[in-house]
This record gives structure tokens, C-alpha cells and sequence, in this order.
């Protein structure tokens, strides 16, 4: 049995018993649909779709094969997909089979990869065999050297590589006609067992792997579907390729309402502009910089967005002049949410909010999620004060898989998981987050948030993406510098960014004094920018310099 690390059986039947967590699965939902259902849409990824009923046969399939090719219960299975059909699929089958599945970012490489795979021992790995210019297969074939625990590569698309299996063939074979179903039966998880596993992405280190039972990221799914009234008729889109965060909707709040998903394969503005009008999308789950890519494509109202009723903004912080101008762009309501990987609670903001709620806040908690504000000392702050943010509930992750001790390191007794954010309440009870605790930029003794800098940067009009980073000063301690990729060809100044944020009333000490022009950020995953390698490239340019003079 594949027990929750920090739950007790009667925490597990405490959730169940009040109706904190309900008693069905995500592989329940499925087939329910299929039952209710057969011929709507499941799932489309822009080349492909299947319905209720060929989903069912191809997670039934898949999940007789993976036990045929000798995959233990409880066993792992990572998978290394960019967003495609085969995504939610496999989730499911593994819930079938009863195997941990654990999803990770397509950016991973050799380095990540032969830790994820080392650390939970995995026994298969799903990946394409080549994408966007990377050969997977070549990656993993070289790890397997050194992992006698990985025993199938199983490949998704049209060709497979000596050595590997195809996915595609594997789903379509008639296992029934050789396994009996009922082993399903005997190994499928159960509401509150963990059944799958998300990887972290800290930005220093390898990540750490937070776990999760089927009823409580139902529940997190079932928080959207009240929130937000979602139905059968709603379309629900995964236009980032997060495995979790801007796309938990997508994955446990659309099976659970008979709802179309479309997966995104690769994002391109007017490519997602023609997929939401194609496929009339009504919820459209993304990331800032995505929403920003949206709002400024050249006309886009060239393509018919009626069909849109929210924005679902995740994964970063959203500032409030890019909420704004995407609404009146784009037409539905952006709702802004907050989240953590390893944490799981659920905060966002609702349809109800006023626009300066949803544009300034990220909400409240809902469905049973706490939230507290803590000094250092540990004391909960009055309202209006700054402190860092904790959270507990049944939503949230039962701990980290195979660490124990790591678990008991980072919970309170009392289940509360310290996020490493700073926060305050407004006066409506709405959580407003200010930033990130330890990236404070302490310029001679007084602090400043970078997320305040780099949303009201982000409303420049030369300014695409930008993030702010202290660089050492042996005067001041820290001074601020930005780092920035711009919208187009006309770069702006350190003197025009300086004059800008002047316009908007913040304090001197806080204007950037450094200004970096980059063609890119480096990030630790598709949403989160690798602020640790900005500190270290600003010092290594500044001692640098101080080595020539």
C-alpha cells in the first residue's frame, strides 16, 4: 500500500468520513464518463482527440500492459512528455495499475533525469524519442546503464527506437484477451492512497518529490468546478506544459464534470490564439508571461475569443497592469491563484471579486485550506502586517516520497508547511503576496521586494520580461540591478526605466541602479525564473570588473 508519509490512517478517514475527501478516484471519473458519455470528447492536443470510451479502452489497455511488463504495484513510472494526449492518459492508466506516476518538466536533463530516476527507483520511463531538437532517448538509454531499477523505455509517437517500446502500440493491443481486468481490480489505488508524485523546482539543488493522494487533488479540482461553476459544456485548455499548478484544473477538475481538455504541444501566441478559437475554449489555464505573449500579439482580435470566460493566471506572480490590459484586449476575466508544488493548499480569487481584488490579490483559501502569517519568532502577525506565509489542509501534499525525515524536517507537528513567502491580508480577508522571503534586496538596512519592482517594470512599453536581483555593494550591502529582455528591437535605458518608475511614485532607494539587456532568463521550470544564477552572474560581472580596475 502506498501510504501517505505524514498522514495517519485516522487523519485518511477523518478527510473521508466529513467529506474533506470524497471516496472515488481520477480513473473513476474517467470511466464514469465513459459510462455516461462514450462518444463526447475527453481530450485534443491540436492533432488528435479521443473520446470518453476510446480513452477508457486505451487506460485499460495500457494498464493491463504495464502490468504485463512486470511493473510492481506501488512501483514508479516517471514521464517526460511535452503536453500531448498521451499526458493525462497515462496518469490514469498508472492509477489503474497501481503505479506512482510522477510527471516532469521536458526541460530535465541528463543531470535531473539520473536523479529522478535513481532517487525513486523508477521502473519505466514514458518520452518521446525526440523533441524540439533533443534526443530523449539518447539521454535515458545512456542513464539505464546505471540504473538497474529502470527496466522499459516506452516511446510516444508515430516511430520507436530499437530498444524501446511504443506506447501507441502498447495502449492499442487487446490485453484483455490475455490478462483478465479483474487484476485491475485487485491493484488500482484507492482514494487515500498516494498515487502520484510532483517534482519540485527549487532554484538551488535537485528537487525533492512531493506526494499526493487521488482525493486530494480531486479536491483541489472540485474547489474550480464550485468557484467557478464549471460544467460539462466548459472546455478546458493546458496551454502551459506544467505538470501540476496552472493546469490542475485541466486535470482534476475537467474529468470530474464530463469536460473536453485541449493540451497545448508547444506554445506560440498566435498558435494558442487559433486553438482557443478552433476548439472554443472557455477556460484557459497559463502563465503570466504567457498571458502578457496573448495580450500583446498584434491584433488579436483577428480571431474570435467569444467563447473564453477566464483567464486562469498560475504558476508567478501577476502584475496588475498586465491582468488589466489582458482583459481589455482579450476579453473574459483573469483570475489570479496562488500555489506551491510541495505544498498543494489552494488560494485563488473569484469571479465575484472586483476587479481590484482579482488584480491585486491572489484571493482567498478555500475548500478546507489554512492559511497563517507568522513573524520570525514564529507569532501569528495582525492583520496588515508582512509575515511569512503557512498553510495545511486537505488539499495539500501528505510530504515528500521516500524522506521521512525530510518530511518531519519541514512540517510543524500540527501539519503547518512553511512557503518561504511574504504576505499580508487586505481588510476583505484577501491574501496578497509580496514576495519571496529569501530574495529580499536589503539596501543599507532597508528592504525591498523585487516582485513590486518587476510588475510595475513589466507595464514599460520596451519591457517583455524582466526580474530584479540584488548585486553586492561594499558601501550599502546590496544594490538593485534588472534584468531584462525587451519587447522589441528599441532597447530601453537604465535613465528610461529610472524616469518610468519615478512616474509611478515608488521610493529612490528602490530604483534600479544596474540594467542588464538579456535574450533570455534562465528558469528552473516553465514558470519560475532561476533567480540564484542572475546573483551569481551580476557578482561575477562586478568582480570582474574589479579585477581589471
Amino acid at each position: 500500500m502506498s501510504r501517505p508519509t505524514r498522514l495517519t490512517d485516522e487523519t485518511v478517514s477523518d478527510y473521508l468520513c466529513r467529506g474533506a475527501w470524497q471516496p472515488f478516484t481520477l480513473s473513476d471519473c474517467w470511466d464514469r464518463n465513459a459510462a455516461r458519455d462514450p462518444g463526447g470528447i475527453a481530450v485534443a492536443d491540436g492533432q488528435r482527440r479521443l473520446s470518453w470510451a476510446e480513452a477508457k479502452r486505451w487506460t485499460d489497455r495500457a494498464a493491463l500492459a504495464l502490468v504485463h511488463l512486470g511493473l510492481a504495484r506501488d512501483e514508479v513510472l516517471v514521464v517526460q512528455l511535452p503536453n500531448c494526449v498521451e499526458l493525462p492518459l497515462i496518469r490514469v492508466a498508472c492509477e489503474k495499475a497501481g503505479i506512482l506516476c510522477l510527471p516532469v518538466p521536458r526541460t530535465l536533463r541528463e543531470n535531473e533525469m539520473s536523479y529522478c530516476l535513481g532517487y525513486t527507483e523508477a521502473a519505466a520511463v514514458v518520452i518521446p524519442w525526440r523533441y524540439r531538437d533533443f534526443d530523449y532517448f539518447g539521454m535515458i538509454g545512456e542513464l539505464k546503464k546505471g540504473l538497474p531499477r529502470l527496466r522499459q523505455i516506452l516511446i510516444a509517437g508515430d516511430e520507436t527506437p530499437a530498444g524501446a517500446l511504443s506506447l501507441h502500440q502498447v495502449a492499442q493491443a487487446p490485453w484483455e484477451e490475455r490478462i483478465s481486468p479483474v487484476a485491475l481490480e485487485e491493484r488500482r489505488f484507492s482514494a487515500g492512497e498516494v498515487s502520484l508524485i510532483n517534482s519540485t523546482t527549487g532554484s538551488t539543488g535537485l528537487p525533492k518529490f512531493s506526494e499526493y493522494t487521488a482525493a486530494a487533488r480531486l479536491l483541489y479540482g472540485r474547489s474550480y468546478i464550485d468557484v467557478l461553476k464549471l460544467s460539462e459544456q466548459d472546455v478546458l485548455a493546458a496551454l502551459s506544459p506544467a505538470a501540476g499548478g496552472p493546469n490542475i484544473p485541466v486535470y482534476f477538475a475537467a474529468p470530474q464534470i464530463g469536460a473536453k481538455t485541449v493540451f497545448m504541444t508547444h506554445f506560440e501566441a498566435e498558435a494558442a490564439l487559433d486553438l482557443i478559437q478552433r476548439e472554443k475554449v472557455t477556460v484557459a489555464c497559463l502563465v503570466p508571461a504567457q498571458l502578457a505573449l496573448l495580450a500583446r500579439y498584434p491584433r488579436p482580435d483577428r480571431y474570435n475569443l467569444s467563447s473564453v470566460r477566464f483567464w486562469l493566471s498560475v504558476g508567478a506572480p501577476l502584475a496588475a497592469p498586465l491582468a488589466q490590459e489582458a482583459e481589455e484586449k482579450l476579453g473574459g476575466m483573469v483570475l489570479n491563484t496562488y500555489g506551491a508544488v510541495d505544498w498543494g493548499g489552494v488560494v485563488f480569487t473569484s469571479p465575484e471579486d472586483p476587479k481590484e481584488t482579482r488584480y491585486h490579490t491572489v484571493g482567498r483559501p478555500r475548500v478546507g485550506t489554512e492559511v497563517r502569517l507568522v513573524d520570525e519568532e514564529g507569532n501569528t502577525v495582525a492583520p496588515g502586517r508582512i509575515g511569512e506565509l503557512q498553510g495545511r489542509g486537505p488539499a495539500c501534499s501528505s510530504g515528500f516520497y521516500k524522506d521521512p525525515e525530510a518530511t518531519q524536517k519541514t512540517w510543524t507537528c500540527d501539519g503547518w508547511l512553511p512557503l518561504g513567502d511574504l504576505a499580508q491580508w487586505n481588510d476583505r480577508g484577501n491574501l496578497i503576496i509580496v514576495g519571496r522571503k529569501s530574495e529580499i534586496i536589503i539596501r543599507g538596512g532597508q528592504n525591498i521586494q523585487p516582485g513590486e519592482i518587476e510588475d510595475l517594470l513589466l507595464a514599460h512599453a520596451k519591457i517583455r520580461q524582466a526580474a530584479v536581483v540584488g548585486m553586492p555593494d561594499p558601501i550599502l550591502g546590496e544594490r538593485v540591478c534588472a534584468y531584462v529582455i525587451p519587447r522589441g528591437d528599441d532597447r530601453p535605458t537604465l535613465e528610461e526605466i529610472a524616469a518610468f518608475l519615478q512616474s509611478k511614485k515608488i521610493a529612490p532607494y528602490k530604483l534600479p541602479e544596474r540594467l542588464e539587456i538579456v535574450e533570455g532568463l534562465p528558469m528552473v521550470s516553465d514558470t519560475k525564473v532561476n533567480k540564484r544564477l542572475l546573483s551569481e552572474d551580476i557578482t561575477a560581472k562586478l568582480q570582474s570588473k574589479s579585477s581589471i580596475a
